[in-house]
């Protein structure tokens, strides 16, 4: 995570002064993961000033409430606001997590720089034993192409 690492480090060193991290101004920025991760990625990346933030979560959107499976004293596996989705959902109107996606490849110019995702929905199902495992859904396996100048903002969410 050297965008993280290198952010509080910068921060906490210089208040940023010393220019020692990875900016997002400006930037259309991808966040792959959840939980407290993806939410520190998502409000840092805000705070920079990107201009689009999108959030991929491989999991399926948790459930309001506890399920049966998921009794306390366990960890409650429930949906949540957590502050960078606020802020995501202030500064750009909605919340920016889609759920059940799987990024398959980045897509580079000739320089190396990322410029797009080839990204497929994904549905959990259980196997023979019981344990959920993820499939690709065949329907959407026709390279989603997250391109941010070809392809609409709103076809992931």
């Amino acid at each position: 995570m050297e965008f993280l690492h290198a952010n509080t480090k910068s921060l906490l060193d210089s208040n940023l002064k010393d220019g020692n991290y990875i900016s997002a101004k400006g930037k259309k920025v991808v966040v792959i993961c959840g939980g407290d991760t993806g939410t520190d990625c998502i409000g840092t990346s805000i705070r920079h000033g990107c201009c689009r933030i999108v959030n991929l979560e491989l999991l399926s959107k948790p459930l309001e409430k506890r399920a049966p499976g998921n009794p306390w004293p366990q960890w409650p596996r429930v949906y949540h606001v957590d502050y960078g989705h606020q802020e995501a959902a202030a500064k750009f109107g909605k919340d920016p997590r889609s759920y059940e996606v799987l990024t398959k490849q980045f897509i580079g110019d000739e320089n190396g720089v990322v410029k797009g995702l080839e990204v497929v929905r994904v549905r959990w199902e259980k196997d023979a034993s019981g344990k959920f495992q993820f499939k690709e859904i065949e329907d959407l396996r026709k390279s989603l192409r997250l391109i941010w100048f070809y392809w609409p903002w709103d076809s992931l969410v």
